[in-house]
């Protein structure tokens, strides 16, 4: 199996501070999206600190994923502190809606990712359902990472989702 994943390093930014879619209509993907979770950072040495974080996916017009942190000083994610911008971590092309083996309305989309020589691009599927998107299980995101695999199925996964913040 191939997989493909990006992991952020803000922790020294964190503690200090404490593809294109050739398409010209906008996609329901298009705006930022945050992960559920809520979870403590560590710094350098593996520590954890007194600072929390929510991850940031911005799914760009242009068909860019980028991926940071919004960053908190409680456990419960709500008293904000900053935000850590995006990185790039990879292209997507939106393809359309269409009805998903689940039977409800969804997307279809292609993933792009990797440096160099290395190099995956993946279908995936996703739905939206009262501000919150689900992507089948070829598409992971965390707090802290971000990746694709080649094996991933066709299948939402509505225990992992991100939502409108």
């Amino acid at each position: 199996m191939r997989y493909f994943a990006t992991y952020l390093v803000f922790f020294g930014l964190v503690l200090s501070g404490c593809g294109s879619s050739s398409d010209d209509e906008s996609t329901p993907l298009v705006g930022k999206w945050i992960t559920e979770a809520c979870e403590q950072v560590s710094d350098t040495n593996n520590v954890l600190v007194d600072v929390w974080a929510r991850g940031i996916y911005e799914f760009t017009e242009q068909g860019a994923i980028l991926f940071g942190l919004e960053i908190y000083s409680d456990s419960n994610c709500i008293t904000f502190s900053s935000t850590q911008s995006g990185n790039s971590a990879a292209d997507y092309n939106d393809l359309g809606p269409l009805q998903l083996q689940e039977g409800v309305d969804g997307g279809s989309l292609v993933i792009e990712m990797g440096t160099g020589t290395q190099f995956l691009s993946i279908d995936a599927f996703y739905t939206i359902s009262n501000n919150v998107l689900c992507f089948s299980d070829a598409f992971t995101f965390e707090v802290f990472s971000f990746g694709i695999a080649e094996s991933g199925t066709t299948a939402i996964d509505f225990n992992n989702c991100l939502a409108k913040p």
